[in-house]
This record gives C-alpha cells, sequence and structure tokens, in this order.
C-alpha cells in the first residue's frame, strides 16, 4: 500500500508569511553592541504558523530570573570535548512538528546514559516519535519537559530504528501503538528519576554542577532574533516573542560568560545546530532545568558498525564493543532472512566478523548484540547488492498550475518508484536562469508518494527551474535519479 506524507492544508491556507528583517536584526545587534551575528537562513520567511512549529513547549519562561550568582565562579564545560571525546549524539532536526521537547529529552537523555556509563562508544539512540506521541504531545501544540521526564520514568523509551521518526517530514502526529515493533519491551529504555537544578532555590551555581555531571533539559521564550541566529554569544536584541521552546544544555564558559546550547534545527543553523547564549540574555535559558538519573548496569555492549540506516553491499565488517570481556552473539534479523553470528570466539571487548551480504536478500535489516546477559540497542541497516532502478516525478498538488505565477507556499506531490530499496533521501532542488543551484532541501524519510512544500517567497521574484533528485548508495557510490524538470515564475 503506498503510504502519503501529507502536510495539512490549513497550516498555509490561512496563515500570512511572516518575513524575518535580517538586516535590521543586524543594525540592532551593532547599535546594541550585542557582538553577534544574524544571517538569512530557510527559517527567515517561515509564516507565524510554521514558526510555531519549530518550537513546541509549552513551558515558556515569564523572562530570565537572572540568578544572582550568574556572575560568579571562573570554570566551564563542554560535553562535546570532555577529556578529549564527544559525549553528544548527532544533532538532529524536528522538523515541521512541534516537537521539541522530545528532542532536548532523547538528546539529554543519550548524553545522560554514555556519561554515566563512562562510555563516549554507546551512542544509543533513543525515539522522539515513540517518546512524543505515547507521552501526550502532539505537533499542532507541543508537550511539557516535566512531562517528557515523568514518560520516561512510567513508560520510557524504545530505539530510534523500532519507531523512527516521521513527524518532521509529514507535519501529521504518530498513533501511539501497543508495539512499534518486535521485541519492544525488551528494547525499552527507562530512566531511575530526575531532578530540577533550578527549582527550590535553585541558582546559577546549582545549574553548574548539575551540568558537570551531564547535560540538562531546558526551556526558553524564544525572540523573532533567535531564528536567524548564526555564530557569536547570542544577546537577544528583539522585542518580539514567537513561543516557548525545548533544548538541551550542554555546557557553560564563565570566562566568555554563556551557556552552550544543543538546538533541534538540524545543522544548517547556528554554530552547526549549537548555539552560545548569554548570561545576560532575557531568553530564560537555564531557568527551568531537568536531569536525568539513569540505573548503573554491570555491563554494557553496543554495536558500532554498521551505522544506523547504513546501506551496505558485499562485505561488511560487524564491529561490537562491550564494557567488559566476553564472547558476543551477533543476531541479524531481516524481513525473510535471519541469521546467529559468533562475533568473538574468545573473551575480547572489541568484536569483529566478515558479513557477506550477497548472502541476503536485498532489504532492511535490524542488527543487535547480546554479551553478558545483556543486549545492545538495535540497528538498522540496509542491504543493496543489486543496481537500484528507481524514477521520481511530481506536479503541484491541489490543482496548483505551475504554468501560472506561484506566491505563498505551494506544494508538490512526489511519487517515488524504487528497486530493490527505497532511496536514503529525496531532494528538492531550485536552480535560477543561469543553471545555478539557489536552493536544495533534502528530506531522509522516504515513502513511495509524498507531499512536499516550497515557500516562493524564499527567493527573489523571477524564473526557476524545479525538480527534485532520489539518492541512494551504491557500492561506496550515490546513485541519483533525477525528476521531472519545471520552469515556475515566482510572484509575491
Amino acid at each position: 500500500m503506498k503510504k502519503l506524507i501529507a502536510i495539512p492544508l490549513f497550516l498555509t491556507a490561512f496563515s500570512a508569511f511572516a518575513s524575518i528583517n535580517v538586516s535590521n536584526i543586524n543594525a540592532l545587534i551593532k547599535k546594541n553592541r550585542a557582538g553577534w551575528i544574524a544571517k538569512e537562513n530557510p527559517i527567515s520567511r517561515m509564516s507565524d504558523i510554521e514558526i510555531k512549529r519549530l518550537l513546541g513547549s509549552t513551558d515558556r519562561p515569564a523572562g530570565n530570573a537572572l540568578f544572582e550568582d550568574r556572575t560568579k565562579g571562573n570554570d566551564s564545560i563542554d560535553w562535546r570535548n570532555v577529556k578529549g571525546q564527544n559525549w553528544l549524539g548527532a544533532v538532529m532536526n524536528q522538523g515541521n512538528c512541534g516537537s521539541c521537547v522530545a528532542f532536548a529529552a532523547v538528546a539529554t537523555l543519550e548524553a545522560t546514559y554514555r556519561i554515566n556509563a563512562a562510555l563516549p562508544w554507546l551512542a544509543p539512540t533513543f525515539s522522539p516519535q515513540q517518546l512524543f506521541n505515547c507521552g501526550g504531545g502532539a505537533c499542532d501544540y507541543g508537550w511539557q519537559p516535566a512531562s517528557a521526564a515523568s514518560a520516561l520514568k512510567s513508560k520510557g523509551v524504545v530505539d530510534s530504528a523500532c519507531a523512527p521518526y516521521e513527524s518532521g517530514s509529514t507535519g501529521q502526529d504518530v498513533q501511539c501503538k501497543k508495539s512499534f515493533c518486535e521485541n519492544q519491551t525488551e528494547r525499552t529504555y527507562k530512566i531511575a528519576g530526575s531532578t530540577k537544578p533550578s527549582s527550590w532555590g535553585g541558582s546559577a551555581t546549582k545549574v553548574k554542577e548539575a551540568l558537570k555531571k551531564g547535560p540538562l533539559v531546558t526551556t526558553m521564550t524564544v525572540y523573532d532574533d533567535f531564528l536567524v541566529y548564526s555564530s557569536g554569544i547570542y544577546k537577544s536584541v528583539s522585542k518580539k516573542s514567537v513561543g516557548g521552546h525545548a533544548v538541551s544544555l550542554v555546557g557553560f564558559n564563565d570566562e566568555g560568560r554563556y551557556w552552550i546550547v544543543r538546538n533541534s534545527w538540524g545543522t544548517d543553523w547556528g554554530e552547526q545546530g549549537f548555539i552560545r547564549v548569554s548570561y545576560d540574555d532575557k531568553s530564560g535559558i537555564g531557568d527551568s532545568t531537568w536531569a536525568y538519573q539513569t540505573t548503573p548496569e554491570d555491563s554494557y555492549v553496543s554495536v558500532q558498525s554498521p551505522a544506523g540506516r547504513e546501506y551496505i553491499s558485499g562485505e561488511k565488517k560487524i564491529q561490537v564493543s562491550l564494557s567488559k570481556p566476553a564472547p558476543s552473539d551477533v543476531v541479524i534479523t531481516g524481513e525473510v532472512d535471519s541469521l546467529n553470528m559468533v562475533a568473538c570466539q574468545s573473551a575480547k571487548t572489541n568484536c569483529e566478523l566478515s558479513l557477506d551480504s550477497a548472502s541476503l536478500k536485498d532489504g532492511r535489516y535490524e542488527i543487535f548484540a547480546k554479551a553478558n546477559g545483556k543486549r545492545s540497542q538495535v540497528r538498522e541497516f540496509f542491504v543493496i547488492n543489486h543496481e537500484p532502478s528507481t524514477t521520481i516525478s511530481f506536479q503541484g498538488s491541489n490543482g496548483v498550475d505551475l504554468k501560472k505565477p506561484q506566491t505563498g507556499r505551494i506544494e508538490f506531490d512526489i511519487d517515488v518508484k524504487a528497486s530493490p530499496v527505497i532511496p536514503q533521501k529525496v531532494t528538492f532542488v531550485v536552480e535560477d536562469q543561469n543553471g545555478k543551484i539557489v536552493t536544495k532541501r533534502e528530506t531522509d524519510e522516504v515513502v513511495e508518494q509524498m507531499r512536499l512544500g516550497f515557500r516562493t517567497n524564499t527567493l527573489p521574484n523571477g524564473r526557476y527551474t524545479i525538480y527534485y533528485t532520489a539518492e541512494t548508495p551504491f557500492n561506496g557510490q550515490m546513485t541519483t535519479a533525477i525528476s521531472n524538470k519545471e520552469m515556475i515564475t515566482t510572484q509575491n
């Protein structure tokens, strides 16, 4: 059955576009000697409703409490580099859904799990999709960090392979299921508890002390200049607040007088997905915080390779790391095939075996390791031993005539036919009249039928060529299928 990805039309049909004037913001930054840089980005010309769905915390600080002790101390920590190791997972992108609370919670939990185990190689990946929709969150109105902490303790969260994140591409909630995947009970992780370092007589000192143990979930009031932050130490110069947001607080620096924050808008935003926020900023960073407590385990096991959602052909090294020596059985489970292979014949902490993927049918597989009575998180990967055959085409949605001048947001119906596996990503491309690419937007949640949008007011009025590409890794290279190309005129 074909699956349709559709962004609800009411999100765009009744909303005005609220362009952010980046030049005016940079002028205010200079006037106030704020010392940071704003730049145009895909958020700059989003509508009010689209901006709302970048946020999603119903907890919204009334204004920065500005702890009296915020200027004290001469210390720092940055969990991207502690003892020469990065203890954080990859920056994620919540996309077109107000799921920031779930992303902040998952980012904080993944780091806390590694840090408390003292093992940076663990690399857990938990599912913001399952946590969000089974915890009570919804794309249109968001969620609360306190509810996320409660859900992590009472219900737990599954690995990301069990419940992949889809809402960012669809703009729609996913129905909570009793079982997103096989063995869901075994794949569910619960925290032991949570604390609020900034509550009950909290202070900047207490927040910093908590940060030395690991990242924290925190909330903030977002002003429109935050949306176009590019680099530097952010201190808002805007008076227009646009909503509440949840992020992961991952460090601080007393010398520079700033907090270090990991956002959930992808690596194209800010400083590779991060922002440094001044102690004197009014957004409320650090005023409300949540720390997670994990239960120590007597041993740990993790699949290092293949990486999540990796496409493999031919020979592939399967690598497993253990916290203490033990034989390890690596179990591969696929849609059709099921194989058990022993990775370690003798006691080791790093195990490796060679998998000939040619012995497997093309398709999606899951892999996990067991050692010392422990089971690792599941990694998903795709086997592709035959050259992919892919076609991709698109047309205007809901009667949109691409031959007529276009204004505001328009949508396209995209049809993808692929064998033997679905492409890894689909990319929307816009070229100017000289053939120069002026816009590229990727989505890595690909299904057979999709509906994706384009904000025509993100570009100057004019004539453009638009098309989609579908890309699939094969034998170490990326094979690309190109859709039909259409010429459009933007007139905003």
